[in-house]
């Protein structure tokens, strides 16, 4: 993969013009949703429909014995009741919005990587995009709090989608982690493989009645880092894009069975 991001990331003038479905587990109102919404409509037809609340780790939940409730909150954009992936499924099945060419995800506020992607909302709204046939991006930000870069990290994502619809023959998912660094300071992109995370997790006693304790889940995120990992080469400075794909089976098993 080139270094220079600048290498890569070529835009062509014969693009047309993509229509992109774009969901978040952060919520509707979200920071790094709404920078990619404007980022992406400057050249697109971008239909936003996110949660309309807080969704974070939530995997990929979806609504089935319930309603979801839709609400239009501005000019392509609508909030549902629901999750990241009820999101995707509602803006793919429900006949309400055009066909998309692509299914974002993201920005969200802070990383995805390794062992996060199973229990990420963010990833999961790109994965329900790719179980049904569309191509898709799941695209995290660094950090949690600082999000001076985000409208970078935005440019990057549009034209790295862009790039991929061109180049690519078939149906892609890719997971973005970008650095939340200046521009400048970026080293380039770094095509990774899915590191390995730590979850010291605690649960914290909060009350008791006479009905039920409470608790609540705390702890700290730790990782494991192996060269080559989105861990590793995000935390020098690269942007980490992981090629990921379905089929978990543990096709090693079959050769240690026989």
């Amino acid at each position: 993969m080139p270094k220079n991001l600048f290498d890569l990331m070529k835009y062509h003038s014969s693009l047309h013009s993509m229509k992109i479905i774009l969901t978040n587990d952060d919520g509707i109102d979200a920071l790094g949703i709404n920078s990619l919404f404007e980022t992406l409509s400057k050249k697109h037809e971008v239909y936003m429909i996110a949660p309309d609340r807080q969704r974070s780790a939530c995997s990929n939940a979806i609504t089935i014995h319930d309603t979801v409730k839709l609400k239009k909150t501005d000019s392509r954009k609508y909030s549902l009741s629901g999750f990241p992936a009820d999101c995707v499924n509602f803006g793919l099945c429900s006949g309400i919005f055009p066909e998309p060419d692509l299914v974002i995800s993201g920005i969200n506020h802070g990383p995805n990587m390794g062992d996060d992607i199973y229990f990420s909302g963010t990833v999961a709204g790109a994965r329900a995009g790719y179980i049904h046939f569309r191509s898709a991006i799941a695209a995290s930000f660094e950090s949690f709090t600082d999000f001076s870069q985000i409208s970078n990290a935005s440019e990057f994502i549009c034209e790295f989608a862009e790039e991929k619809i061109q180049k690519e023959s078939s149906n892609f998912f890719f997971n973005i982690n970008y650095p939340s660094i200046d521009k400048s300071k970026i080293k380039g992109i770094k095509l990774t493989q899915l590191g390995k995370r730590k979850y010291v997790d605690r649960y914290d006693f909060i009350l008791e009645n006479s009905e039920f304790k409470e608790y609540r889940l705390e702890g700290i995120v730790d990782s494991i880092h192996k060269e080559g990992s989105d861990v590793t080469e995000l935390s020098k400075g690269y942007i980490s894009i992981t090629p990921l794909h379905l089929d978990t089976t543990d096709y090693t098993y079959f050769k240690r069975a026989q």
